[in-house]
């Protein structure tokens, strides 16, 4: 992006780079459904948050992306956070994510559930160059 001192393209940044460097930039937020929020930084938990990295990263994306786990809410979350508006639209299709509020400072913001069956359906679709079951 001219003028940032940042490259693009299918970057993965830290949390707090990204929000330094793309503080309005784009949401999109797993709430991991099968996981307690007693486990918060458990191996189950950073598996989950490692094979969305995963499938980001799989993407045809333009920009910079962070992602990071939270329990803010009150119960553990997985956030997404994409450089282009572009690339935050192809994980949503991707999970079926809705439009969401409450999470101040973005630019669009999006929430899915990531339940067992859609987690299933992530790592086949890892296996069968990005299709996913939509069974």
């Amino acid at each position: 992006m001219p003028g940032t001192g940042v490259a693009t393209g299918m970057s993965s940044l830290s949390w707090p780079s990204f929000l330094k460097n793309f503080p309005s930039g784009h949401l999109v937020v797993a709430v991991a459904v099968d996981v307690g929020a007693d486990e918060i930084g458990s191996r189950r938990l950073r598996g989950l948050r490692d094979l969305l990295r995963q499938v980001v990263g799989g993407l045809s994306l333009r920009g910079a992306f962070a992602l990071t786990v939270s329990r803010a809410a009150g119960f553990p979350e997985i956030l997404c956070a994409f450089e282009v508006e572009s690339d935050a639209r192809l994980l949503t299709r991707l999970v079926r994510a809705r439009i969401a509020e409450g999470y101040p400072g973005f630019a669009s913001q999006y929430v899915f559930r990531l339940d067992d069956p859609l987690e299933a359906a992530l790592r086949a679709s890892r296996r069968s160059n990005g299709d996913i079951d939509q069974r």
